[in-house]
């Protein structure tokens, strides 16, 4: 049978104080070991059940209706934290790390499964437009700086570059030498003709950085598209009350399959099942059984009360 998580159970399971009234407090336990246990217990696909040995020392000792009243106590502890803003958020952020999702990764497969080369080389015209409009409110002096400094760049760019490398390099040496004598002579033709080279440089450079980008951007659709699908999966599992129910049910069809006047004998140290079928139950079933008929039954009730409460 598959564990289950002992939502009414955890961190007491079933054994608690003698005064149920402050029940985390007399098992000396603390919230956030309760809150621990609850939360593995629902979010582990193996939970098991780790009490410290006082505990189950003093769960030993309690009578019939002292455990009765520990598990109703120890039930409203649970029920609380689990449906508090508190286990909620923890739970959605513990979900997100599962499956890998965040509002901004939403935010970026959204854009990449929409964008298209054509909003690619739209923005590549308007960075193209915005510096142009930036170069024409700067002064002629300054453009002219710029022009050398340009000037001296392409000429060190020359000694690595290839034959056709070399040759667009020269191609604008020549252009911008032209140019620089204009600065002084007439600026205002100076800065017309400058800014229109700079534009084509600007415009052919980024043309050049686009070439692989239809193979980015299958890539990146492609991550997009595995992304949807976690996020779908996300979605679907976002709602804390579905494994909620899972283990309530779990826990409730335990706790009906429990014989609790099933014989045992002593074998040695220990005590077997008279019938062998009992002795292959599982490890939750034999623990339901040593913890009594009241007790279980106790939280049965409870779990049936929680679970038609979330239908």
């Amino acid at each position: 049978m598959k564990k289950l998580m002992y939502l009414l159970v955890p961190a007491g399971a079933l054994l608690v104080a003698a005064h149920p009234t402050d029940v985390v407090t007399d098992l000396k336990l603390t919230t956030e070991q309760v809150h621990n246990q609850v939360f593995y217990q629902l979010t582990s696909e193996d939970p098991s059940i780790n009490l410290p040995d006082p505990v189950r020392r003093v769960g030993k000792q309690l009578s019939a209706g002292a455990r009765v009243s520990a598990v109703r106590a120890m039930g409203a502890v649970v029920r609380a934290y689990v449906e508090s803003p508190l286990f909620r958020n923890r739970y959605d952020d513990w979900l997100r790390g599962q499956y890998r999702v965040s509002d901004k990764q939403t935010a970026e497969s959204a854009y990449a499964e929409n964008v298209t080369m054509n909003d690619v080389q739209a923005a590549v015209n308007q960075q193209v437009t915005q510096t142009k409009a930036i170069f024409s409110q700067l002064p002629v002096a300054m453009l002219a700086q710029m022009l050398q400094q340009q000037m001296t760049q392409f000429q060190q760019q020359m000694s690595a570059a290839d034959a056709p490398g070399k040759a667009a390099l020269a191609r604008d040496l020549m252009v911008l030498r032209n140019l620089q004598p204009l600065a002084n002579t007439k600026p205002d033709e100076f800065k017309t003709n400058y800014i229109a080279f700079m534009s084509r440089y600007m415009a052919k450079q980024l043309n050049h950085g686009l070439e692989d980008e239809p193979t980015r951007l299958a890539e990146h659709k492609a991550k997009a598209a595995e992304y949807r699908n976690r996020f779908a999966q996300y979605r679907a599992n976002a709602d804390p009350n579905l494994p909620i129910k899972r283990r309530l049910c779990d826990f409730i069809e335990l706790a009906e399959s429990v014989d609790f006047d099933a014989r045992v004998i002593k074998q040695g140290n220990t005590l077997e099942f008279v019938r062998d079928e009992y002795s292959n139950q599982s490890s939750e079933w034999k623990l339901l059984y040593r913890i009594g008929r009241e007790p279980v039954l106790a939280a049965h009730d409870m779990a049936r009360l929680w679970l038609n409460d979330l239908k």
